[in-house]
């Protein structure tokens, strides 16, 4: 019996750290606009699609440079976090781990169930270099309970709702030279 492959996308299996903050539907229709408003699945309305156009991304950067503006926003984020908590303000950023990633969602590992149905609105890294930062909002659309190791996780499986076409091919390039780099290891005998 034969496979029957139902994704549009390739999916990379691959862990990254990522930050997100759930918000209700309003925030989410405040932050996009209208123009670029994408529906979720739980208010059964039309989609509106939203395309960028693609720009080259053949420039030299320095790795040196990407690492320290990454290093960068990392500590500012950090010390959003901790004004946050001395102002007694919650809920800033919930941080997980990614576990795969294709150009219409993604599945995140977290410490705490997050609602299906609720909206997030997720940042991380895929890549330092080339630079790949993803800024996406995304649903929840199946929750599960994980035991590993004496823990308990919920693994989360989110659709992107206003991902542009040059960010999804950002996605697929990121996962394709991830799948290149383990073909290489293995070719070579590491």
């Amino acid at each position: 019996m034969s496979h029957i492959e139902r994704r549009s996308y390739v999916r990379g299996n691959f862990s990254f750290k990522i930050k997100f903050k759930t918000m209700t539907f309003d925030e989410y229709a405040g932050l996009v606009g209208p123009n670029d408003l994408i529906l979720p699945d739980f208010q059964k309305k039309r989609r509106i699609d939203i395309t960028d156009p693609i720009t080259d991304a053949d420039t030299a950067i320095d790795p040196s440079l990407v690492n320290y503006l990454v290093l960068i926003d990392e500590k500012l984020d950090l010390i959003l976090e901790l004004l946050a908590k001395d102002n007694k303000i919650e809920g800033l950023s919930n941080q997980g781990i990614g576990t795969n990633i294709s150009g219409s969602g993604m599945n995140i590992m977290v410490d705490k169930p997050i609602e299906i149905g609720q909206i997030i609105h997720s940042k991380f890294y895929l890549s330092k270099i080339p630079l790949v930062f993803m800024d996406i909002f995304g649903e929840v659309i199946h929750s599960t309970k994980v035991d590993e190791c004496g823990n308990t996780l919920y693994s989360h499986g989110i659709k992107f709702l206003n991902i542009s076409t040059n960010d999804q091919e950002r996605i697929i390039a990121s996962v394709f030279q991830r799948q290149r780099g383990v073909l290489r290891k293995r070719k070579s005998g590491s």
